[in-house]
């Protein structure tokens, strides 16, 4: 692929993370907001996040698959096409019945974005996948914390919380277009799913990617998990202003961004494991601060420390699993992601449930232990980027 190529590729992943980003993010910004207005429970509420990502693990799964079949761009098309009639769902619910039937949409066409960009952005980039990975995160990032700082500002100014979800909604609609036109960048696709393979892959590298499942499952948990209540917690739990909170949610994902610029450098220079213990270790030593802290402002100041320690740890986890396949490598990342969303299904719902019964102040706990168990599994030295399929 030539360079020009690779920058229109770089250019549509950006915006269409950027969309996917606010596709999973926003929600937690305007989740106080709905509380009040269509008067949920903070369980109800945190059932959104359930329903997206129930949708999204389903569409996850399948996508790796159907790709490798039948190639990504239909399942991308596929994508934008719900992503698109999710916003404009939610944007357009007169009850929270018809936003949770939009939380599906926007589920499913999450779904069929994420694994299939990010399999295109590490074949085209074989070899500097890490660096590749978090770069290409990067509009993800800034997607997470924009959203949330405008949101937090607008809905302070009085604006309706459904201009957050219109506007992405007429975005997706954009890379529709775009992506029903593209041809260059999916001309070379093969297909390469095989069943008869599915139990070689498995055999070879099954126990490389029980971890790799697992340790997704934990750090999304982990991630989302935090992402989903941190507006909530600054209001409720520290007596924050709705601005605050959306603050506070942009400071964590401009983290994010930020990390995720510094270890594209890194990881070109130092190994993804070593990486990925550094991010452990940081993300829990800013949770610990967090943990204390009574006012906004250290707060603010510890979430965009937890920020800074996840940043790299999703992309390198993709990168290491990139490394390690060889055989259908669409099929391996794809579940890969789909695990990572079994944590965001399970956790913020469940932190929901468990603030109802112990207040807000026991979410970050939670979240401190799938922390430490994300390290653990990542000392294991079968998890190595070094470790090559022998497929």
């Amino acid at each position: 692929m030539d360079s020009k190529a690779k920058r229109r590729l770089f250019g549509i992943v950006a915006l269409a993370f950027f969309v996917l980003a606010l596709s999973m993010i926003i929600t937690g910004a305007v989740l106080p907001e709905w509380i009040e207005v269509f008067g949920v429970t903070p369980g109800r509420a945190g059932r959104l996040f359930f329903l997206f990502y129930l949708t999204y693990i389903i569409t996850t799964f399948l996508s790796g698959i159907l790709g490798d079949r039948f190639g990504k761009k239909p399942i991308l098309v596929i994508g934008q096409a719900c992503l698109a009639g999710g916003f404009l769902v939610v944007g357009t619910a007169p009850t929270f019945h018809i936003v949770e039937i939009g939380m599906l949409l926007l589920g499913l066409g999450g779904g069929c974005s994420e694994a299939p960009f990010t399999t295109l952005v590490s074949e085209v980039f074989a070899g500097r996948e890490g660096s590749a990975l978090n770069l290409s995160q990067v509009s993800f990032g800034v997607g997470a914390a924009a959203g949330p700082f405008l949101a937090g500002y607008l809905l302070d100014v009085g604006m309706s919380w459904r201009f957050l979800y219109l506007v992405p909604g007429a975005v997706s609609l954009f890379l529709l277009s775009m992506l029903g036109r593209e041809r260059t960048l999916f001309k070379s696709e093969k297909a390469t799913f095989s069943l008869r393979e599915v139990p070689v892959l498995f055999r070879k590298r099954g126990f490389f990617l029980a971890l790799s499942f697992a340790v997704m499952i934990l750090y999304v948990g982990a991630e989302i998990g935090s992402s989903s209540w941190i507006s909530t917690y600054v209001v409720r739990e520290l007596g924050g202003s709705i601005y605050q909170g959306g603050l506070a949610l942009a400071g964590f994902w401009g983290m994010i961004t930020v990390g995720r610029l510094v270890f594209a450098g890194l990881a070109r220079h130092y190994s993804y494991q070593g990486l990925l213990r550094f991010s452990a270790a940081l993300s829990l030593g800013f949770l610990l601060l967090l943990l204390p802290a009574q006012r906004v402002e250290l707060a603010i100041g510890a979430f965009m420390g937890v920020g800074l320690g996840y940043s790299a740890i999703w992309p390198l986890i993709v990168a290491v699993v990139a490394r390690g396949v060889d055989t259908m490598k669409m099929t391996a990342i794809s579940l890969v992601v789909a695990f990572g969303g079994i944590g965001a299904l399970t956790f913020p719902w469940l932190l929901g449930i468990f603030s109802e019964r112990g207040g807000f102040r026991v979410i970050f706990p939670v979240v401190v232990f799938l922390v430490i168990a994300m390290g653990v599994l990542l000392f294991s030295p079968r998890f190595n980027e070094n470790e090559r399929s022998e497929i």
